[in-house]
């Protein structure tokens, strides 16, 4: 069975994009960013804004100039690849049999159970992307269509950018710089700014559209293992490997897939980090650094207060709203931080909760058997029969719950916990730091991790 046969089987059009070569995909989706974006912001002038607060043109845009040619490419590459391995973690843990049928009269395999719960689900999936894509672009852009209208400004909730470089003219004396000047001799057309607006953000769409369709292929694709292995009537079980070396129950091929989903989540968190703190910069309209500076010197060395004791001085400032850039947290931060939970919601919830009860019940199911194979050893005398019952007890015991290793999750994620903190309030990406070197966030995590 083909990955297109299990996983896009009832998506004639994204089947094919799912499942050709990564580096084909890489290509095509940098080549049609820079021919749909970087191309055309050169032709209209839209692409280098000089002005007193910074360039704000396309090209020194990062979160759409390096985003789009290069981030996003990547990731859709990455998803192709782990798309494949999923496929594979399938097949392996079918043909090691560690995943078997639990009734001799259902005569299919797992991997066609599999295939047939994702397309059950596959309208349902592609509907329900579409309109989550829709509406995290019109809310995005609510504010920015108006200012097109005639006799209409862009309102002072949108910030002055590329998006409406066309209103230069009003933009104000603090953008004032000889190079602005020299701007605004030739702004961009009114008509210009709006068609290259509709493109980029139908192109943003589309990219949005695209990664949570396959974020959305993924939850299906654990809640389906959860289900057909766990479920009310479960028609297969899981068998775990008693004596794994590699401690993993032999479920190390979905820790393969565990720890692909998770780089793709830890780019996508860093990505939201970085767009809140361009935000903070376009908002404060000034360097990024002082923003940083200002803010850890008040939390580290905090004033006297006359109320409030030394020590709980350094809470005070990081709770404070300047310390938050709460003026940065426009609509396009939340819907940032609600897309990037995605992710953490399909690592966290399903694995941790749904599959890891599920590998829990089965090891000590298998720690029972072993048990009273044990005890019926050392009735019969059989001490070969004792050691090695013995031997594979002790590996269950010492076995890790995530797939791909309980140490290796932890360190995975705090850095998207400390990332999702800072993209909330960039002084948390420090607290969970130091809360992590600190011990206290590993030992957290161990109690939740450990049997």
């Amino acid at each position: 069975m083909t990955t297109r046969q299990m996983l896009y089987s009832d998506h004639p059009i994204l089947g094919p994009v799912f499942t050709s070569p990564p580096w084909k995909i890489f290509l095509c989706a940098s080549a049609a960013a820079c021919l749909f974006l970087l191309l055309p912001a050169i032709a209209l002038g839209l692409h280098s804004i000089p002005t007193a607060k910074g360039n704000l043109g396309l090209l020194f845009s990062y979160n759409w100039s390096l985003m789009y040619p290069v981030v996003i490419p990547l990731l859709l590459a990455m998803t192709v690849a782990v798309s494949e391995r999923m496929r594979d973690c399938v097949a392996k843990l079918e043909e090691n049999g560690r995943i078997s049928s639990r009734s001799a009269i259902d005569s299919r395999g797992y991997a066609e159970a599999l295939t047939e719960y994702l397309r059950s689900r596959a309208r349902i999936l592609l509907l329900v992307v579409l309109v989550i894509s829709v509406l995290v672009t019109l809310i995005d852009t609510y504010n920015l269509w108006i200012g097109f209208l005639p006799g209409h400004l862009p309102p002072p909730s949108r910030k002055p950018e590329w998006d409406t470089a066309f209103n230069v003219m009003n933009w104000g004396a603090a953008y004032a710089s000889p190079e602005f000047s020299l701007y605004l001799n030739a702004p961009p057309s009114k008509a210009g700014n709006l068609f290259f607006d509709l493109v980029a953000y139908i192109f943003q769409g589309t990219a949005y559209f695209l990664l949570l369709f396959w974020i959305g292929k993924f939850f299906l694709f654990l809640t389906a293992f959860a289900q057909l292995i766990g479920g009310a009537n479960p028609s297969y079980q899981f068998n775990p490997l008693t004596d794994d070396l590699d401690l993993r129950m032999g479920l190390k091929p979905m820790g393969r897939l565990f720890d692909n989903f998770l780089a793709i989540t830890l780019i996508i968190e860093g990505y939201a980090f970085y767009h809140r703190l361009h935000l903070i910069k376009l908002a404060n309209n000034q360097p990024l650094m002082t923003y940083v500076t200002r803010t850890m010197s008040k939390i580290v060395f905090p004033e006297q207060s006359a109320t409030v004791p030394y020590p709980l001085t350094h809470l005070t400032e990081l709770f404070k709203k300047e310390s938050w850039a709460l003026n940065g947290l426009d609509v396009s931060a939340i819907l940032t931080i609600v897309f990037m939970s995605v992710p953490i919601f399909v690592v966290c919830f399903l694995p941790l909760w749904k599959i890891r009860t599920l590998i829990e019940q089965r090891r000590t199911e298998e720690m029972e058997k072993l048990q009273k194979e044990h005890s019926a050893a050392l009735a019969a005398r059989n001490f070969d029969r004792v050691q090695l019952v013995q031997y594979e007890k002790q590996s269950l015991e010492q076995a890790n719950i995530w797939p791909n290793g309980d140490l290796r999750a932890r360190q995975y994620l705090t850095v998207i916990l400390a990332l999702a903190a800072g993209a909330l309030a960039p002084p948390l990406l420090a607290i969970v730091l130091v809360l992590s070197f600190s011990r206290i966030l590993p030992r957290y995590f161990r109690n939740v991790f450990h049997k």
